[in-house]
């Protein structure tokens, strides 16, 4: 009996040597999921109405752009669908800086940097640019021209009205107003006589012409030759030849 006792106890101090091993609690990974997806999809609905937002505002923008003209809230609804007085792209618009806003008429109206419609604006408009100043025609996109943009430089091209600086296609890049216009009147018969008494000088006597009329020829001046460094002959190196001359007669192979 003493032998069981004392194996027992033997036993219980065994067990209460051994490390104590906490156990792991398993977290629920469906739980941690559900709350990330659930974060996930309201921001991502956020971002889409945001967008869907900006997109209402941009449409109405471009309406006002075409429209050229104030549009009352009634008219802009019928063209952009879902728009509301009361929603955020409201606030967008009355904040834009490209939309004027009239709270007393509650109508909204486009404003371009130029507020130029026909020909005859365009052509006032370069008028009165200061120091015969032109301007870039891409600028000019933010007009309520248009489309009809390009006709209208190429209107007022043709008619001589206008000046453009072009790019390799022949496109305008900049426009200039045409201060000194060619009339196409004809030329006066006496003008044309004395063109034609006028006679250039022989080659030979153009410099000595020109001399006379105190005026400094022009000479087309050689470039001068840049000197090469002269380069030094190399020096034949000699080739000498090794002979022993004090083994002459010995017979190596022998001992």
């Amino acid at each position: 009996m003493s032998d069981l006792l004392r194996d027992r106890e033997n036993f219980r101090k065994h067990v209460a040597s051994q490390p104590i091993i906490r156990q792991r609690r398993i977290i629920n990974p469906g739980a941690t999921t559900s709350r990330q997806t659930g974060a996930q999809a309201q921001e991502a609905a956020k971002i889409h109405k945001d967008a869907t937002t900006m997109t209402r505002v941009y449409e109405v923008t471009e309406f006002l752009k075409k429209a050229q003209r104030p549009c009352p809230m009634k008219e802009i609804k019928m063209h952009v669908h879902d728009f509301q007085e009361d929603g955020p792209e409201f606030h967008y618009l009355v904040n834009n800086a490209k939309v004027i806003y009239s709270a007393k008429d509650n109508t909204f109206a486009y404003k371009p940097d130029y507020e130029i419609r026909t020909s005859e604006e365009l052509l006032e408009y370069l008028r009165k640019i200061p120091d015969n100043g032109g301007v870039e025609v891409k600028r000019l996109q933010d007009s309520y021209m248009g489309d009809q943009m390009h006709k209208i430089i190429q209107e007022l091209r043709d008619k001589r009205l206008i000046l453009a600086i072009t790019d390799k296609d022949n496109r305008p890049r900049y426009i200039f107003y045409n201060h000194l216009p060619l009339d196409d009147k004809p030329i006066d018969q006496e003008m044309k006589k004395s063109w034609m008494r006028m006679m250039v000088p022989d080659e030979n006597e153009l410099e000595k012409e020109m001399i006379k009329a105190r005026l400094q020829p022009t000479r087309i001046e050689k470039p001068e030759e840049e000197e090469k460094p002269v380069q030094k002959p190399k020096r034949a190196q000699r080739k000498t030849k090794i002979t022993n001359t004090h083994l002459v007669g010995i017979d190596l192979t022998q001992d």
